[in-house]
C-alpha cells in the first residue's frame, strides 16, 4: 500500500501515512513535532508520550503499560513536579465506577515496576495526599536518532511511466526504512533543520531490470558522503527498497558512531551524561584495537556507575569481555566469564525489551561458553524484539558457520549483515566469510574473501592465518616472499583455532592441517 498522495506536510513530520501506519512515528520513535511541543518527558531511563500514553526504553523500543497505569502517569505527567491527589487520580482513569484504594496503588507499583522507579525518586509518595511525578530534561536530545530526509527519487528519461516508477520506488523506500528503530524520517520537499542526513536518488528500466543509485549526504558538515549503485528484476523492486534501506541504516550507524562519539573521546568520563557516555564507548569499540577496548570498557564501567539499572550501559560494558574476538590470543578465565555473564544476566533482567541485551548475552555464551543453543535462543529472542537486527543476524550467521552450517551462514551474512567498506568491521566480515568457504570445500571463493580481509587490514593477524589457510594448496601464492613474510609476522599461536567454539574440533583440526601445509610453524 503507497502513502497518500496530496497530503500536506508540515514541519518535522512526515507526510500522511496508511492507515495501519498513522499517528505512530515512522521511525518507531516520538515524532520531532512531539518533541519541539514538550510531549515526550523523560521518567529516569525511559521516555512517556504523554499524547499516546506509550511508554519507550532508552533504545525507543516499547514497554507494555497496563491501561490504567499509562492513564495514571499520563495525568502525573500534566503537571510534572507537582503533587496529583488520590480523589484526582481516581476520578480522572476510572471516573464515576467504584474502586478501592488498592486499584490505585496498583497502578503506581506497576508503573515503578516498568520504569524501574525502585528507590521511589520518579513516582513519589505524598503521604495522605497524592503523588508526584519528579522528571528530569522535558525531551531527549535531538542527535541521539539520527534525522533522515528521503528526498524525491529522480527518474531517468522524460516518460511518465518512468516518474511513476521513481514515485513509487519512494513510497517503497520510505514505507520499509520507517520501521527501524535507529532513524527518524522526514519525507518534506525541503531539509527540516532537524535532519541530519538526506537520501537522493537516481532510478532507471530498462526492459526488465531496474537500476538504483543511492547517493547519502550530512546537512551540516561533510556534505555528500557515500554511494552506490543497485540493481535487480523489474519484479524484486520490494526487494530492491529492503537491500537499500538496510544500507542505508547500516551506513548512517557506522557514521553516527565514528562521528558523534568521536566529540567526547577527549572528554573525562565524569563529565559527561549517559548518552554521552554511551556514544563514546561506541566509538572507541568501533576501532578495534585492544587499548581502545580498554578505553571504552573504562567509560561503561562509569555509565554503569550512574545508571545500574540501564541494560543498554550494562549490555555494552559486557560487551567488552568478546569485543575483539577472535581477533587477539583468546585465554579464557572464570572470574572474567562470570563478570561478564553476571553483567549480561542483569541486562536481561532489567531489559526485557532490549534487543542489544540478549543479542550481547548471545554473543558471550557463544564466544565464552561456547553455548550455541543458549546463543541462539537469545537472539531469537532480539530478533522477536528488532527483526532488523543485525548484529543478532551476525552472532546467528557465526554460531551457523561454526556449528558446521556453513552455507547458512554465509547466506545469512549477505542478506542481514551489511557489507560496506566504510564500516571497519568490513575486513572481519569477509574473513568470516572465507572462513565459512574453506569448511565448506570452496577454495576459490575461500581464497577471494579471505584475501580481501588481508588486503584490508594486513596488520591483523586473524586475517593473515584465515588467509593462509585458504591458500595453503596454491604453491604460487605460499612461495612468494610476500606470503613467507606474512606468516613469520604471525601473533598468534598456531593454535588458535582451537580456542575457536567449534562444535566439532575437527573443523579446528583441518584448519590447522591446512597452516601446516602452508609453512606455519607450531
Amino acid at each position: 500500500m503507497a502513502p497518500e498522495k496530496n497530503a500536506q506536510a508540515t514541519y518535522g513530520m512526515c507526510y500522511v501515512l496508511p492507515v495501519f501506519l498513522r499517528g505512530r512515528e515512522m521511525s518507531g520513535n516520538p515524532p520531532e513535532k512531539n518533541l519541539k511541543n514538550t510531549e515526550i518527558i523523560s521518567c529516569g531511563d525511559f521516555w512517556f508520550d504523554t499524547k499516546s500514553l506509550e511508554l519507550f526504553d532508552i533504545d525507543w523500543q516499547p514497554v507494555p503499560l497496563r491501561h490504567q497505569s499509562a492513564l495514571v502517569l499520563g495525568e502525573l505527567a500534566r503537571t510534572p513536579c507537582e503533587v496529583v491527589s488520590k480523589d484526582n487520580l481516581v476520578n480522572t482513569v476510572w471516573g464515576k465506577s467504584f474502586v478501592s484504594d488498592d486499584s490505585l496503588v496498583q497502578c503506581i507499583k506497576g508503573i515503578r515496576k516498568a520504569i524501574r522507579d525502585t528507590d521511589r525518586k520518579i513516582i513519589r509518595t505524598v503521604s495522605r495526599t497524592g503523588y508526584r511525578l519528579d522528571i528530569k530534561q522535558p525531551a531527549p536530545p535531538a542527535s541521539l536518532k539520527p534525522g533522515i530526509l528521503i528526498d524525491k527519487i529522480q527518474g531517468t528519461g522524460h516518460s511518465q511511466a518512468g516518474r511513476e516508477f521513481a514515485e513509487d520506488f519512494r513510497d517503497k523506500l520510505v514505507l520499509v526504512t520507517a520501521p527501524r528503530s535507529g532513524v527518524r524520517i522526514f519525507t518534506l520537499d525541503s531539509t527540516p533543520s532537524s535532519a541530519d542526513y538526506v537520501v537522493q536518488g537516481r532510478v532507471s528500466v530498462c526492459g526488465e531490470r531496474v537500476k538504483f543509485f543511492l547517493s547519502l549526504s550530512e546537512v551540516k558538515s561533510r556534505g555528500h558522503f557515500y554511494a552506490e549503485s543497485f540493481d535487480c528484476d523489474l519484479s524484486e523492486t520490494h526487494r530492491l527498497a529492503e537491500e537499500v534501506a538496510r544500507k542505508i541504516a547500516s551506513v548512517l550507524r557506522i557514521s553516527v558512531i565514528a562521528h558523534e562519539g568521536e566529540r567526547f573521546a577527549d572528554s573525562p568520563d565524569e563529565r559527561l551524561d549517559l548518552q554521552q557516555l554511551l556514544a563514546k564507548a561506541h566509538y572507541f569499540y568501533s576501532r578495534i584495537t585492544l587499548p581502545d577496548t580498554k578505553i571504552a570498557r573504562a567509560t561503561m564501567q562509569a555509565a554503569v556507575r550512574m545508571s545500574p539499572d540501564n541494560p543498554k550501559a550494562l549490555a555494552l560494558l559486557a560487551h567488552s569481555a568478546t569485543q575483539m574476538h577472535p581477533l587477539i590470543r583468546i585465554n579464557p578465565c572464570k572470574s572474567e566469564t562470570d563478570w561478564a555473564m553476571s553483567l549480561a544476566d542483569k541486562a536481561v533482567a532489567v531489559g526485557a525489551s532490549s534487543s542489544f541485551a540478549f543479542r550481547t548475552r548471545a554473543n558471550l555464551r557463544l564466544w565464552l561458553l561456547g553455548d550455541h543453543v543458549g546463543c541462539r535462543a537469545d537472539c531469537a529472542r532480539a530478533l522477536a524484539i528488532n527483526p532488523n537486527f543485525y548484529l543478532a543476524h551476525l552472532t546467528l550467521a557465526t554460531s551457523d558457520i561454526l556449528a558446521g552450517a556453513h552455507i547458512a551462514g554465509i547466506e545469512r551474512m549477505h542478506s542481514f549483515v551489511c557489507l560496506t567498506t566504510i564500516d571497519p568491521q568490513y575486513p572481519y566480515f569477509q574473513s568470516l566469510i572465507g572462513l565459512a568457504w574453506i569448511l565448506a570445500g570452496n577454495s576459490e571463493s575461500a581464497i577471494q574473501f579471505s584475501k580481501e580481509a588481508h588486503e584490508r587490514s594486513p596488520k591483523a593477524s586473524w586475517h593473515a592465518m584465515v588467509y593462509a589457510a585458504a591458500v595453503s594448496a596454491d604453491v604460487s601464492i605460499i612461495r612468494t616472499r610476500n606470503f613467507q613474510d606474512m606468516i613469520k609476522k604471525l601473533e598468534l599461536p598456531f593454535g588458535h583455532f582451537r580456542s575457536i567454539p567449534f562444535s566439532d574440533v575437527r573443523n579446528a583440526e583441518t584448519l590447522e592441517a591446512r597452516l601446516s601445509a602452508a609453512g606455519v610453524e607450531k
